[in-house]
This record gives structure tokens, C-alpha cells and sequence, in this order.
């Protein structure tokens, strides 16, 4: 009797260490299969949600409303893993009527992404959860050798002037609204924080196609900073984003210019206008002695209109 009883506490512990064998072994392998059902979900949730094909579509939609004219992005490649890649061939189409295609070529930029919000944001808008309002955080957009293409339409227009005027009365206008909406009402909105935009090595080439005389000069672009556009806390619309970018680009350039030396640019514009001036002159003298009293008058008027031509050549870039 003593001995069934010692055989039968013997195989209890044996019964509970097998049990719990194949419990650890369950709970291990459930583990692993939830890693891998999380690893498949994410995978999923990035290559099907396309995220950085919404981002250009958001750029293209956003930066053409706010500059009047059309903004595409050539490529975008983010790696979620560092946060660290590249969005290549940014263009801002120039306004109607003018020679180039582009007024703004951004053809390199590095950007470093708090992957972190990258995956938040993708979380949340698979799971249609969290705030309406989507902030993704970028620690720095280096923006590398950009190119402005400031094209003299006439005396008093450019097309640099016309952008910024598009911006001004296109934040002006959304300002008036609560957020700018995207195309689908019921999509999220995406904001941007960015702790720091440098633009580099940038030219402007200033053509000038005036009086018949085709010209252009390029000039060197300083570097141009801007520290926390947005916070975490609370980003920024795209389109205040790009808006605040371009202007910085844009308001450089002119002022770049307006402290160049456009001499050679200007020569030939400023040579006919002077050969232009002294034929008129001549031929006003020659007039005045034979003609009568109205006629040199109106040689006199063609005169002032020439000398007015070449003051306006003067304040082409104020």
C-alpha cells in the first residue's frame, strides 16, 4: 500500500512538468505567430497604403493651389527603418506666358523623418483611429542646389513677383477657412512639424528678353535656414509648409538680384534703348527746323517715351 502511494506522488510531479512543457511551448510558439501575424500586418499596412505615393499627391495638390500653377514631385524614397531619404525633382511650373517651364527646379533633397510618427500616422489611418488630424515629424529637409529662374516678361512683370503674389492671395484666402480640405472630405488631414529646412548652393539665372534682345545672367543663391516650422505638439498644413518654403526661395532671389551687378545682363537692353533715344533725338532736331509746331511736338513726344523706356529699364528689379 505504502508503495502505490509513493509511485502515484512520483508520477504527479512528472504529469505537471509535462503539462507545463506543453503549455510554455504553446504560449512560445503563439508568440512567435503573433510576431509574425504583427510583421505581416505592418508590411501590409506600408506597401498597400502606399504612403509615399500619398504624400506626392498631397505636395502636388496642396503646392499648386497655394503658388497658382503646377507642383509635382519626381520620386520620393523613405526608408522606416532610419527615417533618412531623398525626394527628388520638386517643380513649380512658371505662370502663363512665360518662356520657361519652371520657375523653381528643387532637384536633391535629404530628409530625415521621425519614423516613429511615419508609423503612427500609418497606424492610425489603417485602424481609422486617433485624431483627424495626422502630424508627421521631420527633423531636417536639406535642400540641395535648387534653381530659380527669375524671366522678365516686360518692363513691369516677372514671373517671380507673380508667384508671390499667387501665394500671398492664396494663404490670404485659406487663412479664411477653418484647415485646408483634401480632395476626399472624409480623408485625414496630414501636417507636417519640421525642426529645420536648409537650402544650399542654390542659383537663379534672370533672363531678360526685352526690345528684341535676349540676355540672362546667373547668380549665386545664399544659403537660406528656417528653424521649427511647426511643433510637435501642433504641425503645420502642407500648403503653410510649402507656402512659408517657396517664399523663402523666392524672396532670397529677388533680393539677390536687386543687389547684383546687371550690367552685362542689362547691355544690350540698354544699348538699344540708348541708340533708340539718340535716333529719336536727331530726328527731332532735323523735324524742328522744317516742320511745323505739331509735328515737333510729336517727335518730342516719341523722345519722352524713350527716355521713359530706359528709366523703366533702371527699376526692373526694385
Amino acid at each position: 500500500m505504502t508503495e502505490n502511494v509513493s509511485q502515484t506522488e512520483k508520477a504527479a510531479p512528472k504529469k505537471k512538468s509535462k503539462w507545463l512543457r506543453k503549455t510554455f511551448k504553446w504560449l512560445f510558439l503563439s508568440m512567435i505567430l503573433l510576431i509574425i501575424l504583427i510583421i505581416g500586418a505592418v508590411y501590409y499596412v506600408i506597401n498597400h497604403l502606399d504612403w509615399q505615393s500619398k504624400v506626392r499627391e498631397l505636395v502636388h495638390i496642396y503646392g499648386s493651389q497655394v503658388v497658382g500653377t503646377d507642383v509635382n514631385i519626381g520620386h520620393i524614397d523613405i526608408s522606416l527603418k532610419n527615417g533618412n531619404g531623398a525626394v527628388s525633382n520638386i517643380t513649380v511650373a512658371n505662370p502663363v506666358g512665360y518662356g520657361q517651364d519652371h520657375i523653381i527646379k528643387l532637384g536633391n533633397i535629404a530628409v530625415s523623418v521621425d519614423k516613429d510618427s511615419v508609423m503612427k500616422v500609418i497606424s492610425e489611418t489603417a485602424k481609422k483611429s486617433g485624431s483627424k488630424v495626422k502630424t508627421i515629424v521631420i527633423n531636417e529637409v536639406r535642400i540641395s542646389k535648387p534653381e530659380v529662374t527669375y524671366e522678365l516678361m516686360d518692363l513691369v512683370r516677372n514671373n517671380v513677383n507673380d508667384i508671390l503674389e499667387n501665394i500671398k492671395k492664396n494663404t490670404a484666402t485659406s487663412a479664411k477657412k477653418e484647415e485646408p480640405k483634401p480632395v476626399d472630405k472624409d480623408a485625414p488631414q496630414y501636417n507636417v512639424a519640421v525642426k529645420k529646412v536648409v537650402v544650399e548652393d542654390g542659383t537663379a539665372t534672370v533672363a531678360a528678353g526685352l526690345l528684341g534682345v535676349s540676355k540672362s545672367l546667373s547668380v549665386n543663391l545664399p544659403t537660406i535656414t528656417i528653424n521649427n516650422l511647426g511643433t510637435e505638439k501642433q504641425g503645420v498644413s502642407i500648403e503653410t509648409g510649402l507656402a512659408r518654403v517657396f517664399k523663402e526661395i523666392l524672396n532670397t532671389t529677388v533680393t539677390t538680384v536687386k543687389n547684383t551687378d546687371l550690367s552685362e545682363l542689362l547691355g544690350g537692353v540698354s544699348g538699344l534703348a540708348n541708340g533708340a533715344l539718340n535716333a529719336a533725338t536727331d530726328a527731332a532736331g532735323k523735324a524742328a527746323s522744317a516742320a511745323t509746331d505739331a509735328a515737333g511736338a510729336a517727335v518730342s513726344g516719341v523722345t519722352d517715351g524713350v527716355k521713359s523706356i530706359g528709366n523703366d529699364i533702371g527699376g526692373l528689379f526694385k
